[in-house]
């Protein structure tokens, strides 16, 4: 039997989903330009474009609880006082939540 570990599914499955909400939010609500929210998420900017046209990230359905996971950690990343701490425990604490319902489970 192979097995995947499930962040290794979230990696594949669920993350371009989550950068794709996140950039979104980042650039059309908050106003971010776009060269800003590249640097930050380590982005190209032809991978930004991909994500705002849809053109990636759009495999998986996020929850109204899982999107305000997001935003909430789009927020913290443009205030200032971020740690790569806390960044890796928002992440993983999104991961949880949809874990949860049983994504990346079958």
């Amino acid at each position: 039997m192979a097995v995947k570990f499930p962040c290794e599914m979230i990696g594949w499955i669920v993350l371009p989903s989550i950068r794709r909400e996140l950039t979104v939010y980042l650039i059309k609500e908050k106003k971010i330009p776009r060269k800003k929210v590249c640097e930050v998420l380590d982005l190209t900017p032809a991978a930004l474009t991909q994500y705002v046209q849809g053109k990636r990230g759009k495999g998986f359905k996020l929850s109204k609880k899982e999107k305000q996971l997001i935003h909430e950690m789009g927020d913290y990343l443009f205030e200032g006082k971020k740690s790569k701490k806390d960044f890796i425990s928002r992440s993983c604490e999104i991961c949880k939540t949809m874990r949860k319902k049983g994504v990346c489970c079958e």
